[in-house]
């Protein structure tokens, strides 16, 4: 019984920190706690009264009281942890010196704070740990904000250095070439140069057509190597696509084949199906994996939240839909329509 009492729940514990999403961590961890206590408590009416002095640890439970404790600080439930310690330790060691001598001896349970103590020490060691992630996580919309507030100002940084470089190169090179007297022909050329260059820097973007964008969704499939396939169906050859939504169709693709690379499993495939049609585009990426429940994921996971949805969200006519469940594959679908 106190095999059952004690193992069972652990064993059950251990099993589900192998699962993709570990499932009722907590439930088992209280479990734990409590079959370690039930077990100890059990062996006062079971134990036949006979005492064992020569035995170190009568009762085997001894060696291990504080563990449970550490499953509960874990799990951030520091005030269920010290209790749990106080309880089980006395109860254990009550119960070891009853084994031993047939009653209690109160200067030998003097061992019972010590032994509180020296525990207390790593409970205190292990939930400074987890407060110092839970921290770090807290931080962590925090620093996708920071990180994408520095991409855009290295972004505009870079597009302010282009049109510095284009007025040096170009607009004041030619000014300064202008001199008094008969106009220069090759100075009329210079200013029309330089016209054309700021002309082009204004141009808005340009669109791709299906096969060019056909191609650039392979190019993000073939980076990936050979677990992944891809099929490009073009149902409307003439159709082209602004520049924008190639970059960011492209991208999701990119991020949603990293994640399967990562994520699905050693042994998963990867198929990538592209539609492209009149005003509209569909990409399906789809595996084989280990899948995950969208419900548990941290919504404010990186590759997921920014990577696929927020990119799709900020892209007019723009759209994605993730579908997964453990065991069960992922089905990424990024879709765009012509407002």
């Amino acid at each position: 019984m106190s095999l059952v009492l004690v193992v069972a729940p652990a064993a059950l514990l251990v099993a589900s920190t192998f699962l993709a999403v570990p499932r009722a961590l907590l439930g088992l961890v209280c479990a734990c706690a409590l079959g370690y206590l039930i077990a100890t408590l059990l062996w006062f009416p079971a134990w036949l009264g006979v005492p064992d002095e020569s035995a170190r640890w009568a009762v085997w439970l001894l060696q291990f009281p504080s563990v449970p404790s550490f499953g509960l600080v874990v799990m951030l439930r520091t005030g269920l942890a010290l209790t749990n310690l106080v309880v089980a330790t006395f109860a254990v060691h009550a119960a070891n010196q009853i084994a031993r001598y047939g009653e209690l001896r109160p200067v030998e349970l003097l061992s019972v704070p010590l032994s509180v103590a020296l525990a207390g020490v790593f409970l205190a060691v292990a939930l400074a740990a987890v407060r110092n992630v839970r921290a770090l996580d807290e931080r962590h919309p925090a620093v996708l904000a920071m990180t994408a507030r520095a991409a855009a100002d290295a972004a505009q940084e870079a597009e302010r250095s282009r049109f510095d470089a284009l007025i040096h190169d170009h607009v004041i090179a030619t000014l300064l070439a202008v001199r008094a007297g008969p106009p220069d022909p090759r100075l009329a050329a210079q200013a029309a140069s330089a016209l054309d260059e700021l002309d082009r820097s204004a141009v808005a973007p340009s669109e791709f057509t299906a096969r060019t964008f056909a191609a650039r969704v392979e190019d993000a499939v073939s980076a990936a190597g050979d677990r992944v396939s891809c099929t490009n169906v073009i149902s409307e050859p003439a159709a082209s696509y602004p520049a924008q939504v190639v970059e960011d169709i492209v991208d999701c693709v990119a991020e949603a084949i990293r994640n399967c690379m990562r994520h699905a499993g050693t042994d998963s495939r990867c198929d990538v199906t592209a539609e492209f049609g009149d005003g509209f585009v569909r990409v399906t990426v789809a595996d084989d994996g280990v899948g995950f429940d969208p419900d548990l994921v941290d919504p404010r996971r990186f590759g997921i939240a920014v990577g696929i949805r927020a990119r799709m969200a900020g892209l007019s006519g723009g759209s994605a839909d993730i579908e997964s469940a453990p065991g069960q594959g992922t089905i990424v679908v990024v879709e765009w329509r012509r407002p």
